[in-house]
């Protein structure tokens, strides 16, 4: 992986997700060319903010946001802070807007398809924890440009305070009927949601992993094209899934953390 020249940028926005993940908002400098499609990720780091061979630390973050968000002047890391052996996200949890930040890329093919390219019957993402950023920058990517094609997504985590950007993809389904919301729990027990609807495209709380809630959530195959983010465990046991179903290579996208 050739790198990418250093863009500094500047941290504007911190939004609390869970108890232990956070949204940064970056802003980029004026006239700044960087460009990226939605599912790629950027290398971050933080100035003066070195390793014992002092070089700068560097870790890999999904972005977020859509790459249409750039025409607001920013983008969006959103970085789980994994406590012991987390060096980069302890680090980056204590930072505060006007900090600043470096980025280098975009790299990585796990893409989502161009608007002016041939569109599936339905979009469906199947995610689970720290997985949904890039889908999340997917997802928004189809709404703010109005593509006319259902979503669904399936979207895995352990507890009801785990659920990332609960409150934007509950938006996203009671506003759009099209937009299929499934969410399942792996620990713990309840809905993973304090609003109550009975909307047939929402269906919040399943017991266990969203793995084994597949098989009633898809009987067949149909035209959709699939994208699956997650542990490797997941990832792997999702394509085949989807694999056994009947979807072909060029239909189902994969990404492992």
């Amino acid at each position: 992986m050739a790198a990418r020249e250093v863009i500094p940028t500047t941290l504007i926005d911190i939004i609390n997700e869970t108890p232990r993940v956070r949204t940064f908002r970056l802003a980029l400098p004026a006239g700044s060319l960087f460009s990226f499609r939605a599912g790629q990720f950027v290398m971050a780091s933080i100035p003066g903010f070195l390793n014992s061979k002092g070089r700068p630390v560097r870790r890999a973050y999904s972005v977020a946001s859509s790459p249409r968000d750039l025409e607001k002047g920013f983008l969006e890391l959103t970085i789980t802070r994994v406590g012991d052996g987390g060096f980069f996200s302890n680090r980056i949890h204590e930072c505060r807007p006007g900090d600043p930040v470096n980025i280098d890329g975009p790299y990585g093919s796990f893409v989502l398809r161009e608007e002016n390219e041939p569109q599936p019957e339905r979009y469906l993402f199947v995610a689970s924890g720290s997985g949904i950023a890039p889908l999340r920058g997917m997802i928004r990517t189809i709404l703010m440009e109005n593509r006319k094609v259902p979503v669904s997504l399936y979207y895995g985590y352990r507890t009801s305070s785990d659920f990332i950007y609960e409150r934007e993809l509950m938006d996203y389904a009671l506003a759009m009927t099209e937009f299929e919301l499934v969410t399942a729990l792996s620990r713990g027990n309840g809905s993973s949601s304090p609003v109550e609807t009975p909307a047939r495209n929402i269906r919040t709380g399943l017991a266990g992993r969203i793995t084994r809630c597949l098989p009633e959530l898809v009987r067949e195959k149909d035209g959709a094209e699939i994208y699956i983010c997650g542990p490797p465990e997941m990832v792997g046991e999702t394509d085949a899934f989807f694999r056994g179903v009947g979807y072909p290579d060029d239909r189902v996208h994969k990404e492992q953390w």
